[in-house]
């Protein structure tokens, strides 16, 4: 009777168990309520598990009844930590690795009680006995089994533990059930103990799973039944303790539930719980007369104890919708009210100051921080300076970020919102705004940024002034400071590529003359002779590209005559059509009857000649049109400003020559480098067309304009100046030959020992005698022992220590009948500048070869001859001729 009895409890207990499960689960958002279902149901499997173990027929079944009971028995702890942890909030949810730690020995010891046949680690021996109409399942426990119980119990008290813990910090209103919680826990834990000791020495049947839906009853009635999930989540209690707004809880009777710290440190209570409202906030008539629905129709500002206080009131409702309570919000709004207070000051100074504005050039702007900026106020001056009105603004017909340049609009968006993120107070910024003629303008933005006690932007507070002029001038004077250091790069490089040409010159020349003596000991037919008229052909080569570098450097060799822009370019067009290719089309469009100018003519064509061929390399595949213009133009100063060479040509007439193409055009980087030397687009080529170009145009005092962009082609402009240029006196000298006379001798002078070795055994060959020496100490020294012998001086312009122009003036005192003939890797017209005031008889540029060396001695020795015939003194005439010289300026072809 008495195994019935029990049998039909735990049946009972497992099915109550199961229907608070269900119950419970309707409160499933409230903290605790799943893990506390799952202990319910962990309970019902135990409760009914061991009810089938008792009333079980047969072995197997009986044996089958144990394993279903521990799967409740080995579930109800974990849950049940797991409960404790959720309802405290020690955790807020139980993440994948929590889960798996807290299921981990449960489900072990599963494991190793359903194994228990291969190891015996859980029973040592199990007996089934029929006592009587059922079985008796009697076991002997191994090692397992008493650690399972050890970590159920230990589980068990941790959760108490947590509870207990919880209860010292939770609103008071929960005390009460968490400590009837913890008290009847502590009661069926110790019940647990006695009837499990009992059982193991006088056989009694397990109780505990009788007890556990019990105690699950009394916890629901002690933590759902009440509803205190509903309205007062456990979450609440950390937030509620810690608010700096001031708290109070009233429940529908107009009592006070709860408070928190800065309630009363913001009204002044004492001890307001369980007191009606009337009472709790009688020393504040406001809020007193409210009565004991504590609801404000509105926000309330009131000032209290030296406070400016902001208090509204709020409906508490469970999740059902159901009213449950009031609850009343005091915030401290004194610092914001200050604020607000400085603000109104702040904005009535600001209206002051804003006369300062109206009818000046700066516009004062109020944008609103919100999407698009929105504009408040605008100073009326913003018709006078963009042709807006005010309203257009105010009104919201236009938007400020869309008059923002759309190339401005994402970088000054992005700084904003960097400004904004850092709490910037105040900053400035540039960018293009568009007047109401289209026009962009640049503006100087300074803006303030005004924000709330939330630390939350408000508005912005600003004004702009037009600085287009500003930026306009600072461009110029980057340009022009740009431009200056260009010119400073370009004059750097040119007395570098001069060093360099006058340098190779030198070598240039001992090369060349070395080559042509070779091929004087060789017959016309000899193999060898071939190969060094190769040689000297290169040779040729290499001293032409050293005339482009010293055309460059604006020293090239210039024989000025009169020069036609458009008898220039018809004399080569034939040879122009050629070099453009087959496929491309050359249009000459040529002025009649343009005025001549003084110039070089080579040098003229070989600017019309580098021009042509770039042209034509620009254009893709070849096809395309070239047209080449000469013309006469009035240029003023903005257009002379782009002028590439930076010699500020002045403004006035020019001659023009212009090529033009419809090639790929160049971008602005390749037109900045594009007279640099060596500076090439081409996969072949030398760099050094444009650089000479330049040169020599900066020579005749022009000027260089450049139009082009990428797939748009290129225009270039070359313009000559009509002032005329000095002529060569000597440009049209007679070039006839006289032989050498005989046993002339033939100072050199030179401090290149190459160039020295080299003339003397050129000179030897011709049938001079040669007087050789490396300075021009040396050369006065030797004339004085020979003067008598010394018929000619061949003199470096380029010597170390005394001078080439020194060693002339002490030559010309010791021998003044004595021609001079000057050689230099430099131009003639440079030569000429460093001898000003004196006469040289005749120039030879390096490198040369020997037949020009012959002709410019001959020439020297035929003018020195033809002087000393003409100043033949007579009989009666004692007195010594005076030699007449040529002109300082004048210089041999």
């Amino acid at each position: 009777m008495g195994m019935t009895l029990f049998l039909l409890g735990l049946l009972i207990s497992g099915s109550a168990a199961i229907v608070l499960a269900l119950v419970i689960l309707q409160h499933r958002e409230a903290n605790g309520a799943l893990p506390f279902a799952l202990v319910m149901i962990a309970s019902a499997i135990w409760a009914w598990g061991y009810a089938l173990q008792i009333s079980a027929v047969s072995p197997e079944l009986a044996l089958l009844a144990v394993r279903i009971r521990y799967i409740g028995l080995l579930a109800v702890p974990a849950c049940w930590l797991w409960f404790t942890l959720i309802y405290t909030e020690t955790i807020a949810r139980l993440t994948k690795k929590q889960a798996a730690m807290l299921a981990f020995f449960p489900v072990l010891t599963f494991v190793v009680n359903v194994t228990n046949d291969w190891h015996q680690l859980f029973y040592r021996r199990i007996s089934v006995m029929p006592p009587g109409s059922s079985l008796v399942v009697t076991f002997e426990y191994g090692p397992w089994y008493w650690l399972n119980v050890g970590y159920s119990y230990l589980v068990v008290l941790i959760g108490l533990w947590v509870l207990i813990r919880f209860w010292g910090r939770a609103l008071r209103l929960h005390r009460m059930p968490i400590a009837v919680t913890v008290g009847g826990l502590f009661f069926l834990t110790a019940i647990g103990l006695i009837f499990y000791i009992s059982r193991q020495f006088a056989g009694v049947f397990d109780i505990t799973p009788l007890l556990l839906p019990v105690n699950g009853i009394l916890l629901y009635l002690a933590l759902f039944r009440p509803r205190l999930f509903d309205a007062h989540p456990v979450a609440y209690t950390h937030l509620f303790e810690q608010l700096n707004d001031g708290v109070l809880v009233f429940n529908m009777q107009g009592r006070v539930i709860d408070c928190n710290p800065a309630a009363y440190r913001l009204l002044g209570l004492t001890n307001p719980v369980g007191r009606p409202v009337q009472l709790v906030l009688q020393h504040i008539p406001q809020l007193a007369q409210t009565g004991s629905s504590v609801l404000l129709e509105e926000p309330l500002r009131l000032e209290y104890n030296e406070q400016v206080l902001d208090v509204r009131s709020t409906i508490l409702r469970d999740r059902r919708g159901q009213q449950s309570g009031y609850m009343l919000v005091v915030r401290d709004v004194s610092e914001q009210w200050r604020t607000q207070r400085a603000l109104a000051e702040s904005e009535a100074m600001l209206r002051e100051e804003r006369r300062l504005f109206i009818g000046g050039p700066t516009v004062v702007f109020r944008w609103e921080a919100r999407r698009d900026w929105p504009v408040s106020y605008v100073s009326p001056n913003v018709q006078e300076q963009f042709g807006y009105a005010p309203e257009d603004f105010t009104a919201h017909r236009l938007s400020y970020p869309s008059l923002i340049h759309p190339e401005d609009y994402v970088r000054i968006n992005r700084e904003i919102v960097h400004y904004l993120h850092h709490k910037t107070t105040w900053f400035r910024q540039e960018y293009r705004l568009m007047r109401a003629d289209g026009e962009y303008r640049w503006v100087d933005d300074y803006t303030s940024v005004v924000y709330n006690d939330q630390g939350k932007p408000v508005y912005f507070l600003g004004y702009i002034l037009d600085v287009t002029n500003q930026k306009r001038a600072e461009a110029e004077r980057l340009e022009m400071e740009r431009q200056f250091q260009h010119t400073q790069k370009l004059e750097s490089l040119g007395v570098l590529a001069s060093g360099v040409a006058h340098d190779f010159n030198n070598l240039l020349t001992a090369i060349l003359g070395n080559l042509d003596l070779a091929l004087l000991t060789l017959s016309r037919n000899d193999p060898a002779a071939q190969p060094i008229r190769n040689a000297m052909l290169a040779t040729r080569y290499a001293a032409g590209l050293t005339r482009q570098l010293l055309a460059y450097a604006g020293k090239g060799n210039y024989q000025v005559t009169d020069v036609n822009l458009t008898e220039i370019v018809q004399g080569m067009a034939a040879m122009l059509r050629v070099s453009v290719g087959k496929q491309a089309r050359l249009e000459l469009r040529l002025a009649p009857d343009l005025p001549v100018f003084q110039a070089d003519p080579s040098h003229i064509q070989q600017i019309v000649l580098n021009l042509i061929l770039n042209a034509a390399e620009s254009l893709p595949s070849g096809e395309g049109t070239i047209t080449v213009r000469t013309d006469v133009r009035d240029c003023d100063e903005a257009f002379l400003k782009r002028n590439r060479i930076n010699n500020q040509a002045p403004p006035g007439r020019y001659l023009l020559l212009e090529v033009a193409d419809t090639g790929c055009g160049m971008d602005e980087r390749t037109q900045r480098r594009m007279f640099d030397p060596f500076f090439t687009t081409k996969a072949v080529g030398r760099g050094l067309g444009m650089s000479a170009i330049l040169g020599i145009v900066r020579r005749h005092h022009g000027a260089i304009i450049v139009d082009s962009a990428p797939g748009c082609g290129t225009t270039i402009t070359v313009l000559f100046p009509p002032s005329p240029v000095e002529r060569d006196s000597n440009a049209d000298r007679d070039q006839e030959s006289l032989p050498p006379a005989p046993s002339t001798t033939v100072l050199v002078v030179d401090d290149e020992a190459d160039v020295r070795d080299v003339t003397a055994r050129l000179l030897t060959h011709l049938g001079f005698r040669v007087v050789v020496v490396a300075d021009g100490a040396s050369a006065l020294q030797a004339l004085q022992e020979q003067s008598s012998e010394i018929a000619c001086v061949l003199l470096d312009a380029n010597l170390a220590g005394m001078d080439a122009p020194t060693t002339l003036r002490e030559l010309r005192a010791l021998a003044p009948h004595i021609p001079v003939v000057v050689s230099s890797g430099y131009s003639q017209h440079e030569v000429l500048q460093r001898f000003a005031g004196q006469t040289i008889e005749g120039f030879i540029q390096k490198p040369y070869q020997m037949s020009e060396l012959y002709g410019v001695l001959q020439h020297a020795l035929r003018q020195f001859l033809t002087v000393t015939v003409a100043d033949q003194p007579s009989a009666a005439d004692a007195a010594p001729a005076t030699q007449e010289t040529p002109d300082a300026d004048s210089s041999p072809d």
